[in-house]
């Protein structure tokens, strides 16, 4: 799954075990049953940051600490009581990545750009089986419908010491996430559900 980053074909918000792909079609049937995914696959990452970055201190809500990732609230959910997305649960975001900070270069978007020309395509992903970094699914498996985070996560959580295309190996990685829509709960097959209970959450 490819994206086009600055003019050049990317691989963005694959796994991490993209050498392992092949096995991956074959250990884990969640990526037969969802088979690609229809919008260009992007995957999201965040890197580690002070609360300074994340906006705090100009009026927005205060930081949240989940491991080493660092969060804050800018919209909350409409409805806070709303579920959050089960694992293995589709859901539909939007986001925007910055390297080095919030006000540094803009490396992608779901929201569309001018140059080079790109409509607005929201991301779909399961939550919680590999399908995107782990600074992702650790994020977004704790947000509401409605809600939107502006999100830093270390390398370790995202592309790691190597990198991938634009982005530079040990950068840290700066995300503003909105949580669209959770899709219906998935019905699992006994297959699934054996590989759910083999392997940890991300």
């Amino acid at each position: 799954l490819r994206v086009p980053l600055c003019g050049v074909p990317v691989l963005v918000l694959c796994a991490p075990v993209l050498v392992a792909c092949c096995s991956w079609c074959i250990m884990f049937p969640f990526l037969l049953l969802h088979s690609a995914v229809s919008l260009p696959a992007r995957r999201a990452v965040i890197g580690r940051a002070a609360s300074l970055a994340l906006g705090a201190g100009a009026g927005l809500a205060p930081v949240l600490a989940v491991s080493e990732i660092s969060e804050t609230v800018l919209v909350p959910p409409a409805d806070p009581a709303s579920p959050t997305p089960q694992r293995a649960q589709k859901v539909s975001v939007d986001y925007t990545l910055w390297i080095g900070g919030f006000d540094k270069k803009q490396i992608d978007s779901s929201k569309g750009s001018a140059f080079p020309p790109r409509l607005p395509a929201p991301f779909v992903f399961s939550v919680g089986v590999g399908e995107v970094i782990p600074g992702w699914d650790r994020t977004v498996k704790q947000m509401r419908a409605g809600e939107t985070r502006r999100v830093v996560v270390p390398a370790s959580l995202g592309y790691g010491e190597r990198g991938i295309g634009p982005i530079p190996g040990g950068a840290d990685l700066y995300f503003e996430i909105s949580l669209l829509e959770l899709k219906s709960p998935p019905k699992l097959t006994e297959q699934q559900l054996a590989w759910l209970s083999s392997h940890a959450e991300p």
